[in-house]
């Protein structure tokens, strides 16, 4: 008897031989049917003087028995494969632990491989969160139901323009000016910056989470399918009722 996960490990392999084989066989059947036909003929004249023409030999390439026991021997294995699979893993579970805590008990291996998948998927939404930015000290509001910035101030100005003298006036000429622009403050922006974000350790400690959590999940599957696996076979059965 072997181990499940050993089964595992080739089952995928046996699908694709078999699935190979069985489309080559297919394919045979229906657009090769010429290697399934062979021919052999002599010529004999009539009249003992008439012309001798020459015979004609084609052996058959292959016949529908001998693919079919192609497909026979790899269907066959993928077959069985599975179907010890699957009667085994009615028998397989166990506990996902993290640092001796167990989180969930007594989950079915074919549970656990969803889990697995599902957990990984989920990985990549949290590697899209974005996070707020390092540069700011924020802080966290309940009233605001996120986090909030320090408040900043920002100065509001208007150009004014104001006559600038250049020569004062005196008894013979008047005072000579000119227009100058000026940039005056007339407000101030107090500005406080509010985020739904969450901070880029938040976000890495999360993602460690969920690593531990695929981790955990993955060393529950193995402990799951390490069990001696089934070796009833299906196969044969199946086949010598087809060809019975």
């Amino acid at each position: 008897m072997g181990k499940l996960h050993e089964l595992l490990a080739v089952e995928t392999h046996l699908q694709v031989e078999a699935q190979r084989v069985m489309q080559a066989t297919q394919s045979l059947f229906t657009d090769g049917q010429a290697r399934l036909e062979g021919l052999h003929r002599t010529y004999t004249p009539t009249d003992e003087h008439g012309d001798i023409l020459p015979g004609e030999h084609t052996e058959l390439a292959t016949t529908v028995e001998a693919e079919l026991a192609q497909v026979r021997a790899s269907f066959g294995k993928w077959l069985d494969a599975s179907f010890q699979k699957e009667t085994t893993n009615t028998g397989t579970a166990a506990n996902v632990e993290i640092d001796g805590n167990t989180l969930l008990e007594d989950v079915p291996a074919p549970a656990l491989l969803n889990l697995e998948a599902k957990l990984a998927a989920l990985r990549k939404v949290y590697e899209a969160i974005p996070v707020t930015d390092p540069s700011i000290r924020w802080t966290l509001n309940t009233d605001v139901g996120g986090y909030v910035s320090p408040e900043q101030s920002r100065f509001v100005t208007q150009k004014v323009q104001e006559p600038l003298v250049l020569y004062p006036a005196t008894p013979e000429h008047p005072a000579q000016t000119q227009l100058v622009v000026r940039d005056v403050r007339v407000g101030t922006w107090h500005i406080t910056t509010y985020s739904g974000k969450v901070s880029a350790t938040v976000k890495r400690e999360w993602l460690a989470r969920i690593d531990n959590l695929l981790e955990a999940v993955k060393r529950a599957r193995q402990r799951a399918n390490d069990i001696e696996h089934v070796t009833d076979v299906a196969a044969e059965t199946l086949f010598a009722y087809i060809h019975s």
